[in-house]
């Protein structure tokens, strides 16, 4: 049974969303927002990644 969901606004890059776009063509996921969803369930169940994730700062689109 699907969860409640509630909508938000994020800002992503343009590249951001064509990995997102990738992904979802890849594994033939019903929209963007669920391909989010799942890189967001990956990090909330696998915490050991973390401190890479979000501990690394990386400056892809700095001004």
């Amino acid at each position: 049974m699907a969860s409640p969901k509630q909508t938000f606004e994020i800002e992503l890059g343009t590249d951001q969303m064509a990995f997102i776009r990738s992904m979802k063509a890849k594994y033939e996921i019903v929209d963007e927002s669920k391909t989010f969803r799942a890189v967001i369930d990956y990090l909330i169940a696998t915490q050991n990644v973390h401190d890479d994730v979000f501990g690394k700062r990386r400056c892809f689109r700095c001004d």
